[in-house]
């Protein structure tokens, strides 16, 4: 019957508990709301400018290499 009555308890526990329990590993990412449903979309808009940045970056570094390889137009028809 103890056994019972604690594991009652213990459920009753577990689904009045706050969202915000965590163990000593996983706090930092539930305060940092990283399992919320929009957490997805946000780091999307916050990596998106990373990802230009690196886009520009690596444009600029190979710029030369692009250009050897694209057709280069003539200044006059012959």
């Amino acid at each position: 019957m103890r056994l019972v009555s604690a594991w009652i308890l213990f459920c009753w526990l577990c689904l009045n508990a706050p969202q915000a329990w965590a163990c000593q590993v996983c706090r930092p990412r539930v305060q940092a709301a990283i399992h919320a449903p929009g957490y997805t979309a946000n780091l999307g808009l916050l990596l998106l400018p990373v990802g230009v940045l690196l886009l520009v970056g690596l444009g600029v570094f190979f710029a030369s290499d692009i250009r050897q390889r694209l057709p280069r137009a003539s200044s006059h028809d012959d």
